[in-house]
């Protein structure tokens, strides 16, 4: 005994929808059209890259170094943490 399913459509084909916007005046369309559009926008949040940098990094010093002066401070923290320590 052989069983057969049917299939069904889980959307309807794209004539469905013609036949429907067919009968459709041109402020119904444009009405729908709008639903559509809105729907497919993307939800915008507010990013990192969005904020001014003054509010990313308020708490900093605006203290402009020359590159052997950040050197120099990047060594001296450096070597405050293995002061005493083996290095890796």
């Amino acid at each position: 005994m052989a069983i057969t399913t049917a299939r069904r459509r889980t959307a309807h084909p794209m004539s469905y929808y013609r036949e429907m916007v067919k009968d459709m005046d041109d402020s119904q369309k444009l009405e729908l059209v709008s639903i559509l559009i809105e729907s497919v926008k993307p939800i915008q949040t507010k990013t990192v890259f969005d904020m001014p940098l003054e509010e990313e990094f308020a708490d900093m010093d605006k203290e402009l170094y020359t590159p052997d002066e950040a050197y120099e401070l990047t060594m001296k923290d450096i070597k405050a943490i293995y002061d005493g320590k083996d290095a890796i």
